[in-house]
């Protein structure tokens, strides 16, 4: 029984999702969890983070990392990707708008996500992406892993039966 996401499969899925799970290494070796917004372009997943930031910091230190993107609420709704790769700053400008392009295009297939904070929160937001702290960081999917759980309900619909 093979749970996995087909290429195709998970490709649709990266592109819906708003917020992945980032695991990056603190000073002390032990690991912490980052949850952040992120568009997926190229086989690579982009987040765009403060430079001055814990996580950014951590990436720095070490590269390594982990992100993970999940949906679902039941068992048999339960999907997801597994990224394991080494994080670098993009700082080529040709990639920078191509990334920026693929997020103005999910925001237009899934929406902002702030489309019902108030009109301050957006303007606050949009302020401080353009402040020129942030930074872009790209994330190789170097090793992947997925699930469908869905594709399991025939297997186990199948055990029940005499």
């Amino acid at each position: 029984m093979n749970a996995g996401m087909t290429a195709q499969e998970m490709l649709d899925f990266l592109e819906n999702q708003r917020t992945v799970i980032i695991a990056t290494t603190r000073k002390s070796g032990a690991p912490v969890m980052h949850a952040v917004w992120f568009v997926y372009l190229d086989n690579a997943i982009y987040i765009n983070i403060q430079g001055s930031s814990f996580k950014f910091n951590n990436i720095l230190r070490d590269p390594r990392v982990c992100a993970l993107v999940e949906d679902g609420e039941s068992y048999f709704a339960l999907r997801g990707v597994s990224v394991e790769g080494e994080a670098v700053e993009v700082t080529d400008d040709e990639e920078i708008l191509r990334v920026q392009d693929a997020q103005d295009q999910k925001h237009q297939r899934i929406g902002s996500g702030t489309e019902s904070m108030p009109k301050y929160f957006e303007k606050n937001r949009e302020e401080r992406l353009q402040r020129g702290d942030r930074v872009l960081v790209r994330i190789p999917m170097t090793r992947v892993r997925s699930w469908d759980f869905g594709k399991t309900r025939s297997h186990y619909n199948d055990r029940g039966r005499p």
